[in-house]
């Protein structure tokens, strides 16, 4: 059960809680403690304690009254806060108010100055995981808008009291002694932006809202500006690695490609037969001709050297056809036709061969 009660000049949201039946716990009485006492029994409820979000003076100012009026009815309401804003109660406390309030007008200082006078010490520390007067509430410290600033969150009930450190599209202030915006925003972060989207929250001032409307709608929720990252150390100097020089290739030489040898034996035994034709018939000197021009031409196509292969065939013919027409003597038509053969390769190159 949550029930709002709006007190105090600046509208400050006081809350009374209740996770049983008859008991409750009041949160931020900012003042009108009547009215505060008021709404408590017309709940029919019985306070077992005050809690405090934070220790500004416009969440407790109706501390003192409110304890009063309830000790002389024969309750006793111990008032819980964070350690570190234990400065803005008991004894000293005027003087930590006003401290805080510097940058307010005169007549305002001098009106929360009067409360402060008033203001009991706390009972109870209120820390991270800490359960609240056993009820089903618990303290996350979320420093920021003072450092000991702390919210209240009930996973059952689905409900978070933020006090003022989130504000529906909004959040506290961060230029009152003591606080930090870095904080604030840290705070917001890892402790209120990781609740389920649905859970409840209920602000120090003005209207309730939801975890996800504020994730969708409120910017200081939705925009942090990214952490610097530290400079990179910059890497040793390593000695030039010598680099070797690029080797050039020679331009790769042409294979000669070279007959196989069955067709060098063809040639030669063409050419033999050709040489024995001289003296007959010019039918079968013909014949023999073609044969042997057919092989030196085989040997000009397997080979490297295709335009010396086929002139020397082409003057071997022309000899043969004009020995044989003059009817020389054999021995000269075998001179010239040896010297049309195609010379072999290898080591047997470039010798002769007697009859």
């Amino acid at each position: 059960m949550v029930e709002r009660v709006v007190v105090g000049p600046w509208k400050t949201n006081c809350y009374i809680f209740s996770s049983s039946k008859k008991e409750c716990i009041i949160i931020d009485p900012g003042g009108d403690e009547e009215e505060i006492a008021s709404r408590v029994d017309v709940l029919n409820m019985v306070p077992i304690g005050i809690a405090l979000t934070h220790g500004h003076v416009d969440h407790l100012a109706a501390l003192g009254r409110l304890q009063s009026s309830y000790a002389s009815r024969g309750y006793s309401l111990p008032i819980a806060i964070n350690p570190a804003d234990r400065r803005f109660l008991g004894i000293g406390a005027l003087e930590a108010h006003k401290e805080s309030l510097k940058v307010h007008a005169p007549d305002e200082l001098a009106f929360f100055a009067a409360d402060a006078s008033e203001l009991p010490k706390a009972d109870v520390k209120l820390r991270e995981g800490d359960r609240v007067f056993d009820m089903d509430l618990v303290v996350v410290e979320t420093p920021g808008h003072t450092p000991g600033s702390v919210c209240f969150y009930s996973e059952k009930e689905g409900v978070l009291f933020s006090g003022d450190t989130l504000f529906f599209d909004g959040v506290g202030r961060t230029d009152l002694p003591g606080a930090s915006e870095k904080k604030l925003r840290e705070s917001i972060e890892k402790k209120i932006a990781i609740l389920p989207p649905e859970t409840r929250v209920f602000p120090g001032h003005g209207p309730f809202t939801t975890v996800e409307r504020e994730r969708r709608g409120n910017p200081f929720f939705r925009l942090s500006p990214p952490e610097p990252k530290p400079p990179e150390p910059f890497p040793r100097r390593l000695a030039p690695v010598a680099q070797k020089s690029p080797v050039k290739k020679q331009p790769s030489r042409p294979k000669t490609i070279r007959p196989s040898k069955p067709v060098r034996t063809r040639a030669r035994a063409s050419a033999k037969a050709a040489r024995r034709t001289i003296g007959k018939p010019k039918s079968v000197q013909a014949k023999a001709r073609k044969v042997h021009v057919s092989a030196v031409k085989s040997v000009a196509r397997n080979g490297s050297r295709i335009k010396p292969a086929a002139r020397a065939s082409a003057r071997a013919s022309a000899r043969v056809k004009s020995t044989a027409r003059n009817g020389s003597r054999k021995k000269t038509a075998r001179v010239v036709v040896r010297r049309a053969r195609v010379p072999a390769r290898g080591k047997s190159a470039g010798k002769k061969k007697g009859r």
